[in-house]
Protein backbone atom coordinates (compact mmCIF):
# COMPACT_ATOMS: atom_id res chain seq x y z
CA UNK A 1 0.00 0.00 0.00
CA UNK A 2 1.42 3.40 -1.02
CA UNK A 3 1.25 6.62 0.96
CA UNK A 4 -1.57 7.91 -1.27
CA UNK A 5 -3.53 4.68 -0.87
CA UNK A 6 -3.18 5.01 2.89
CA UNK A 7 -4.81 8.46 2.73
CA UNK A 8 -7.69 7.22 0.59
CA UNK A 9 -8.23 4.18 2.83
CA UNK A 10 -8.13 6.23 6.03
CA UNK A 11 -9.83 9.56 5.30
CA UNK A 12 -12.85 10.95 3.47
CA UNK A 13 -14.39 14.34 2.78
CA UNK A 14 -16.72 15.25 5.66
CA UNK A 15 -18.45 18.61 5.89
CA UNK A 16 -18.42 20.15 9.33
CA UNK A 17 -15.71 17.88 10.74
CA UNK A 18 -12.29 19.13 11.77
CA UNK A 19 -9.25 17.11 12.82
CA UNK A 20 -5.98 18.28 14.40
CA UNK A 21 -3.25 18.43 11.78
CA UNK A 22 -0.74 16.82 14.15
CA UNK A 23 -3.05 13.82 14.69
CA UNK A 24 -3.21 13.05 10.97
CA UNK A 25 0.56 13.18 10.72
CA UNK A 26 0.77 10.84 13.74
CA UNK A 27 -1.50 8.37 11.89
CA UNK A 28 0.82 8.58 8.89
CA UNK A 29 3.93 7.99 11.00
CA UNK A 30 2.29 4.97 12.61
CA UNK A 31 1.44 3.61 9.14
CA UNK A 32 5.07 4.01 8.02
CA UNK A 33 6.35 2.31 11.15
CA UNK A 34 4.06 -0.68 10.60
CA UNK A 35 5.16 -1.02 6.96
CA UNK A 36 8.78 -0.14 7.64
CA UNK A 37 8.51 2.79 5.22
CA UNK A 38 10.56 5.93 5.52
CA UNK A 39 8.21 8.76 6.45
CA UNK A 40 8.24 12.15 4.77
CA UNK A 41 8.31 15.42 6.70
CA UNK A 42 5.19 17.02 8.17
CA UNK A 43 5.32 19.77 5.53
CA UNK A 44 5.55 17.24 2.69
CA UNK A 45 2.72 15.23 4.23
CA UNK A 46 0.62 18.40 4.31
CA UNK A 47 1.18 18.89 0.58
CA UNK A 48 0.35 15.24 -0.10
CA UNK A 49 -2.93 15.32 1.80
CA UNK A 50 -3.96 18.54 0.06
CA UNK A 51 -3.32 16.92 -3.31
CA UNK A 52 -5.67 14.08 -2.37
CA UNK A 53 -8.27 16.38 -0.77
CA UNK A 54 -8.06 19.68 -2.68
CA UNK A 55 -11.13 21.17 -0.94
CA UNK A 56 -9.47 20.84 2.46
CA UNK A 57 -9.34 24.00 4.56
CA UNK A 58 -7.04 24.87 7.45
CA UNK A 59 -8.24 26.55 10.63
CA UNK A 60 -6.46 27.48 13.84
CA UNK A 61 -8.52 26.31 16.80
CA UNK A 62 -8.10 26.76 20.54
CA UNK A 63 -7.55 29.44 23.13
CA UNK A 64 -4.77 31.96 22.73
CA UNK A 65 -1.41 30.37 23.40
CA UNK A 66 -2.92 26.88 23.21
CA UNK A 67 -4.26 26.83 19.65
CA UNK A 68 -3.50 24.14 17.08
CA UNK A 69 -3.95 23.95 13.35
CA UNK A 70 -6.86 21.77 12.25
CA UNK A 71 -7.90 20.42 8.87
CA UNK A 72 -11.54 21.27 8.21
CA UNK A 73 -13.72 19.19 5.89
CA UNK A 74 -12.06 15.81 6.42
CA UNK A 75 -13.07 12.86 8.58
CA UNK A 76 -11.71 9.42 9.39
CA UNK A 77 -13.47 6.53 7.69
CA UNK A 78 -15.28 4.18 10.05
CA UNK A 79 -13.39 1.29 8.44
CA UNK A 80 -10.06 2.78 9.50
CA UNK A 81 -8.23 1.42 12.53
CA UNK A 82 -7.72 5.06 13.57
CA UNK A 83 -11.44 5.83 13.70
CA UNK A 84 -12.15 4.76 17.27
CA UNK A 85 -8.93 6.11 18.76
CA UNK A 86 -9.61 9.52 17.21
CA UNK A 87 -13.27 9.92 18.05
CA UNK A 88 -13.27 8.27 21.47
CA UNK A 89 -9.89 9.37 22.77
CA UNK A 90 -7.05 6.94 23.35
CA UNK A 91 -8.50 3.46 23.44
CA UNK A 92 -12.06 2.21 23.24
CA UNK A 93 -13.56 5.11 25.18
CA UNK A 94 -12.66 8.60 26.37
CA UNK A 95 -12.21 7.04 29.82
CA UNK A 96 -9.40 4.73 28.74
CA UNK A 97 -6.27 5.09 30.82
CA UNK A 98 -8.03 7.02 33.58
CA UNK A 99 -7.69 6.08 37.20
CA UNK A 100 -9.98 6.95 40.08
CA UNK A 101 -8.49 8.24 43.31
CA UNK A 102 -10.42 5.70 45.37
CA UNK A 103 -11.40 2.62 43.43
CA UNK A 104 -14.80 1.14 44.16
CA UNK A 105 -16.33 4.37 45.48
CA UNK A 106 -19.45 5.72 43.81
CA UNK A 107 -18.82 9.29 42.71
CA UNK A 108 -21.64 11.30 41.19
CA UNK A 109 -21.06 13.68 38.31
CA UNK A 110 -22.58 17.16 38.41
CA UNK A 111 -22.82 19.77 35.67
CA UNK A 112 -22.49 22.51 38.29
CA UNK A 113 -18.72 21.98 38.22
CA UNK A 114 -18.72 23.22 34.60
CA UNK A 115 -20.53 26.52 35.19
CA UNK A 116 -18.61 29.39 33.61
CA UNK A 117 -17.06 27.26 30.85
CA UNK A 118 -16.27 29.42 27.83
CA UNK A 119 -16.04 28.29 24.24
CA UNK A 120 -12.58 28.58 22.67
CA UNK A 121 -11.92 31.49 20.36
CA UNK A 122 -13.75 31.25 17.05
CA UNK A 123 -12.10 32.33 13.81
CA UNK A 124 -13.41 35.79 12.93
CA UNK A 125 -13.92 37.57 9.63
CA UNK A 126 -10.31 38.77 9.71
CA UNK A 127 -9.07 35.18 9.42
CA UNK A 128 -11.32 34.34 6.45
CA UNK A 129 -10.53 34.96 2.81
CA UNK A 130 -13.63 36.85 1.68
CA UNK A 131 -14.69 37.21 -1.93
CA UNK A 132 -15.63 40.61 -3.33
CA UNK A 133 -19.32 39.78 -2.92
CA UNK A 134 -18.98 39.24 0.85
CA UNK A 135 -19.03 42.50 2.77
CA UNK A 136 -16.63 42.37 5.70
CA UNK A 137 -18.89 44.27 8.11
CA UNK A 138 -21.92 42.04 7.56
CA UNK A 139 -19.86 38.85 7.83
CA UNK A 140 -18.29 40.04 11.06
CA UNK A 141 -21.71 40.98 12.48
CA UNK A 142 -23.18 37.58 11.68
CA UNK A 143 -20.21 35.64 13.05
CA UNK A 144 -20.23 37.63 16.28
CA UNK A 145 -23.98 37.05 16.67
CA UNK A 146 -23.53 33.34 16.03
CA UNK A 147 -20.66 33.02 18.50
CA UNK A 148 -22.78 34.65 21.23
CA UNK A 149 -25.65 32.33 20.29
CA UNK A 150 -23.40 29.26 20.66
CA UNK A 151 -22.19 30.47 24.08
CA UNK A 152 -25.80 30.94 25.24
CA UNK A 153 -26.62 27.41 24.12
CA UNK A 154 -23.63 26.05 26.05
CA UNK A 155 -24.52 28.04 29.19
CA UNK A 156 -28.08 26.74 29.04
CA UNK A 157 -26.92 23.14 28.65
CA UNK A 158 -24.50 23.45 31.58
CA UNK A 159 -27.38 24.81 33.70
CA UNK A 160 -29.32 21.65 32.70
CA UNK A 161 -32.09 23.90 31.37
CA UNK A 162 -32.49 21.71 28.29
CA UNK A 163 -36.10 22.76 27.70
CA UNK A 164 -34.91 26.33 27.03
CA UNK A 165 -32.70 25.30 24.09
CA UNK A 166 -35.49 25.13 21.43
CA UNK A 167 -36.51 28.69 22.33
CA UNK A 168 -32.95 29.94 21.89
CA UNK A 169 -32.66 28.21 18.52
CA UNK A 170 -35.98 29.59 17.32
CA UNK A 171 -35.18 33.11 18.54
CA UNK A 172 -31.84 33.21 16.70
CA UNK A 173 -32.78 31.71 13.35
CA UNK A 174 -36.27 33.13 12.97
CA UNK A 175 -35.15 36.48 14.39
CA UNK A 176 -32.08 36.83 12.17
CA UNK A 177 -32.15 40.26 10.47
CA UNK A 178 -33.31 39.97 6.87
CA UNK A 179 -30.31 41.85 5.51
CA UNK A 180 -28.09 38.97 6.73
CA UNK A 181 -30.11 36.11 5.22
CA UNK A 182 -28.23 36.22 1.94
CA UNK A 183 -25.05 35.21 3.79
CA UNK A 184 -26.58 31.80 4.51
CA UNK A 185 -26.37 30.92 0.82
CA UNK A 186 -22.61 31.49 0.65
CA UNK A 187 -20.42 28.37 0.82
CA UNK A 188 -17.78 30.07 2.99
CA UNK A 189 -20.40 31.01 5.59
CA UNK A 190 -21.90 27.50 5.52
CA UNK A 191 -18.46 25.99 6.15
CA UNK A 192 -17.79 28.48 8.94
CA UNK A 193 -21.13 27.72 10.64
CA UNK A 194 -20.36 24.01 10.41
CA UNK A 195 -16.94 24.66 11.93
CA UNK A 196 -18.47 26.71 14.76
CA UNK A 197 -20.98 23.93 15.41
CA UNK A 198 -18.21 21.34 15.66
CA UNK A 199 -16.57 23.51 18.33
CA UNK A 200 -19.87 23.78 20.23
CA UNK A 201 -20.54 20.03 20.12
CA UNK A 202 -16.97 19.30 21.21
CA UNK A 203 -17.68 21.56 24.19
CA UNK A 204 -20.89 19.58 24.81
CA UNK A 205 -18.83 16.39 25.05
CA UNK A 206 -16.34 18.03 27.42
CA UNK A 207 -19.02 19.33 29.81
CA UNK A 208 -21.70 16.63 29.55
CA UNK A 209 -19.43 13.60 29.79
CA UNK A 210 -17.04 13.28 32.75
CA UNK A 211 -13.42 12.62 31.87
CA UNK A 212 -13.33 9.70 34.31
CA UNK A 213 -15.91 7.00 34.95
CA UNK A 214 -18.07 8.80 37.47
CA UNK A 215 -21.65 7.67 37.88
CA UNK A 216 -24.09 10.09 36.25
CA UNK A 217 -27.24 10.54 38.39
CA UNK A 218 -30.18 8.72 36.80
CA UNK A 219 -32.20 11.91 36.37
CA UNK A 220 -29.37 13.72 34.59
CA UNK A 221 -28.61 10.71 32.40
CA UNK A 222 -32.25 10.55 31.30
CA UNK A 223 -32.27 14.28 30.55
CA UNK A 224 -29.07 14.03 28.51
CA UNK A 225 -30.36 11.18 26.37
CA UNK A 226 -33.65 13.02 25.85
CA UNK A 227 -31.73 16.16 24.87
CA UNK A 228 -29.62 14.36 22.25
CA UNK A 229 -32.74 12.76 20.77
CA UNK A 230 -34.77 15.97 20.61
CA UNK A 231 -32.09 18.40 19.43
CA UNK A 232 -32.26 17.41 15.71
CA UNK A 233 -36.02 18.05 15.74
CA UNK A 234 -35.56 21.40 17.47
CA UNK A 235 -32.98 22.36 14.86
CA UNK A 236 -35.26 21.39 11.98
CA UNK A 237 -38.16 23.40 13.41
CA UNK A 238 -36.07 26.51 14.10
CA UNK A 239 -34.60 26.42 10.57
CA UNK A 240 -37.92 26.29 8.71
CA UNK A 241 -37.86 28.82 5.89
CA UNK A 242 -34.09 29.26 6.18
CA UNK A 243 -31.65 28.43 3.35
CA UNK A 244 -31.60 24.64 2.62
CA UNK A 245 -27.80 24.74 2.64
CA UNK A 246 -27.60 25.85 6.26
CA UNK A 247 -30.20 23.26 7.29
CA UNK A 248 -28.22 20.48 5.62
CA UNK A 249 -24.91 21.64 7.11
CA UNK A 250 -26.17 21.94 10.68
CA UNK A 251 -28.08 18.66 10.54
CA UNK A 252 -25.05 16.74 9.26
CA UNK A 253 -22.71 18.06 11.95
CA UNK A 254 -25.31 17.48 14.68
CA UNK A 255 -25.93 13.89 13.59
CA UNK A 256 -22.23 13.01 13.77
CA UNK A 257 -21.45 14.67 17.09
CA UNK A 258 -24.65 13.70 18.91
CA UNK A 259 -23.96 10.07 18.01
CA UNK A 260 -20.67 10.30 19.89
CA UNK A 261 -22.36 11.81 22.94
CA UNK A 262 -25.03 9.10 22.99
CA UNK A 263 -22.45 6.32 22.87
CA UNK A 264 -20.44 7.78 25.74
CA UNK A 265 -23.54 8.24 27.91
CA UNK A 266 -24.56 4.66 27.14
CA UNK A 267 -21.11 3.43 28.09
CA UNK A 268 -21.27 5.23 31.45
CA UNK A 269 -24.66 3.64 32.11
CA UNK A 270 -23.27 0.17 31.36
CA UNK A 271 -20.17 0.89 33.46
CA UNK A 272 -22.39 1.93 36.36
CA UNK A 273 -24.23 -1.41 36.23
CA UNK A 274 -20.98 -3.34 35.86
CA UNK A 275 -19.49 -1.52 38.84
CA UNK A 276 -22.34 -2.68 41.09
CA UNK A 277 -21.96 -6.27 39.86
CA UNK A 278 -18.20 -6.27 40.42
CA UNK A 279 -18.66 -4.94 43.95
CA UNK A 280 -20.81 -7.97 44.85
CA UNK A 281 -18.44 -10.82 45.74
CA UNK A 282 -21.18 -13.43 45.36
CA UNK A 283 -21.77 -12.39 41.75
CA UNK A 284 -18.05 -12.33 41.03
CA UNK A 285 -17.59 -15.78 42.57
CA UNK A 286 -20.40 -17.19 40.40
CA UNK A 287 -18.88 -15.69 37.25
CA UNK A 288 -15.48 -17.12 38.15
CA UNK A 289 -16.95 -20.59 38.70
CA UNK A 290 -18.85 -20.44 35.40
CA UNK A 291 -15.66 -19.43 33.61
CA UNK A 292 -13.67 -22.28 35.17
CA UNK A 293 -16.38 -24.74 34.14
CA UNK A 294 -16.00 -23.87 30.46
CA UNK A 295 -14.21 -26.27 28.15
CA UNK A 296 -12.02 -23.71 26.43
CA UNK A 297 -10.82 -26.12 23.74
CA UNK A 298 -14.39 -26.72 22.57
CA UNK A 299 -15.18 -23.01 22.83
CA UNK A 300 -12.15 -22.11 20.72
CA UNK A 301 -13.01 -24.66 18.02
CA UNK A 302 -16.56 -23.31 17.83
CA UNK A 303 -15.23 -19.76 17.65
CA UNK A 304 -12.85 -20.69 14.85
CA UNK A 305 -15.60 -22.38 12.83
CA UNK A 306 -17.98 -19.47 13.35
CA UNK A 307 -15.36 -16.90 12.34
CA UNK A 308 -14.21 -18.68 9.22
CA UNK A 309 -10.89 -18.13 7.44
CA UNK A 310 -11.75 -14.59 6.35
CA UNK A 311 -12.47 -13.25 9.83
CA UNK A 312 -9.98 -15.27 11.85
CA UNK A 313 -7.42 -12.46 12.09
CA UNK A 314 -4.90 -13.03 14.86
CA UNK A 315 -7.11 -15.93 16.03
CA UNK A 316 -4.49 -17.94 17.81
CA UNK A 317 -5.48 -20.55 20.40
CA UNK A 318 -2.74 -19.61 22.85
CA UNK A 319 -3.77 -15.95 22.63
CA UNK A 320 -7.41 -16.78 23.34
CA UNK A 321 -6.47 -18.95 26.33
CA UNK A 322 -4.17 -16.23 27.61
CA UNK A 323 -6.94 -13.65 27.36
CA UNK A 324 -9.39 -15.86 29.26
CA UNK A 325 -6.77 -16.47 31.94
CA UNK A 326 -6.19 -12.72 32.31
CA UNK A 327 -9.94 -12.15 32.63
CA UNK A 328 -10.15 -14.86 35.28
CA UNK A 329 -7.33 -13.27 37.29
CA UNK A 330 -9.04 -9.88 37.13
CA UNK A 331 -12.22 -11.42 38.51
CA UNK A 332 -10.31 -13.04 41.34
CA UNK A 333 -8.46 -9.85 42.40
CA UNK A 334 -11.15 -8.30 42.27
CA UNK A 335 -10.53 -5.47 39.80
CA UNK A 336 -12.38 -2.20 39.29
CA UNK A 337 -14.34 -1.31 36.16
CA UNK A 338 -11.51 1.09 35.22
CA UNK A 339 -9.01 -1.78 35.23
CA UNK A 340 -11.33 -3.95 33.11
CA UNK A 341 -11.73 -1.12 30.59
CA UNK A 342 -7.98 -0.66 30.25
CA UNK A 343 -7.57 -4.42 29.91
CA UNK A 344 -10.08 -4.49 27.04
CA UNK A 345 -8.13 -1.65 25.43
CA UNK A 346 -4.95 -3.69 25.61
CA UNK A 347 -6.67 -6.69 23.99
CA UNK A 348 -7.95 -4.65 21.04
CA UNK A 349 -4.64 -2.82 20.71
CA UNK A 350 -2.58 -6.00 20.71
CA UNK A 351 -4.74 -8.36 18.66
CA UNK A 352 -6.73 -6.07 16.35
CA UNK A 353 -5.40 -2.58 15.69
CA UNK A 354 -1.71 -3.57 15.67
CA UNK A 355 -1.99 -6.70 13.55
CA UNK A 356 -1.41 -6.99 9.81
CA UNK A 357 -3.73 -4.89 7.61
CA UNK A 358 -6.35 -7.65 7.33
CA UNK A 359 -9.77 -6.30 6.21
CA UNK A 360 -11.38 -8.29 9.03
CA UNK A 361 -9.56 -6.16 11.59
CA UNK A 362 -10.81 -3.02 9.88
CA UNK A 363 -14.35 -4.45 9.85
CA UNK A 364 -14.16 -5.19 13.56
CA UNK A 365 -12.99 -1.68 14.41
CA UNK A 366 -15.81 -0.30 12.29
CA UNK A 367 -18.45 -2.55 13.85
CA UNK A 368 -17.55 -1.89 17.46
CA UNK A 369 -17.58 1.85 16.73
CA UNK A 370 -21.37 1.57 16.47
CA UNK A 371 -21.65 0.38 20.06
CA UNK A 372 -20.81 1.96 23.42
CA UNK A 373 -17.55 0.00 23.68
Amino acid sequence: MSHREMLLDTYECADGICLPRCELYAHYQDFCQRREFKSISAASFGKLIRQQFPKLKTRRLGTRGQSKYHYYGIGIKETSIYYQSMYSGCGLTRFSGTKVKTEGTCRKYSLSSKIGTLLPDFPDAESLILSDELRHEEVNTFLLMYQLHCQRILDTVIAASFDEVPGLLLHFWQGLPHHLHWLLREELILDTVGFYDSILYKAFIDVLIPSSMMDIPEGLSTELMSFTKQLPGWLAYSLEGISPGIRSKKTQVARTMLGLIKRQISFLYIAQIARSVLSDQNHVACMTQDLLALDLNIAFNQLHMAAGPRDSFALDKSSVLKGVKEFQLLLQKPASIEIFTNWLDSIVEKYVSKVSPNPAAHNFMSDHGNFPL
